[in-house]
């Protein structure tokens, strides 16, 4: 959905963040902290959503924001990674029916 803002021009609103043109694509390719980030978490919720076949999406979200917050190694990487590209970037970049979920509790937990 395109989102007409006066001062920035067009653009896209994803996860609160305002997006020209590919700058989420050029952010992928050109960070290898946000490619790691995105394998950590993705990670993370494979082994969750083993764990936990019968939780719903959205408590599989707030698990992994718990061991996020629970492990500042992780944390610290995973951090090193949204500040080299965004939360819409490793949004995108993570191909997983938690990713949003989880986004949504990082926000918070991160708080770049």
């Amino acid at each position: 959905m395109e989102n007409s803002i006066n001062q920035y021009g067009l653009g896209y609103n994803i996860a609160g963040d305002k997006v020209m043109g590919d700058k989420i694509d050029t952010q992928i390719n050109n960070s290898q902290d946000l490619v790691q980030a995105s394998k950590d978490i993705k990670n993370l919720l494979d082994q969750l959503s083993a764990d936990y076949p019968n939780d719903s999406l959205r408590v599989l979200g707030a698990k992994a924001v718990d061991q996020l917050d629970n492990n500042p190694e992780l944390k610290s990487r995973i951090l090193r990674g949204v500040k080299a590209g965004s939360f819409a970037a490793l949004e995108k970049m993570l191909d997983h029916p938690v990713a949003q979920f989880f986004i949504e509790g990082a926000k918070e937990v991160l708080k770049p």
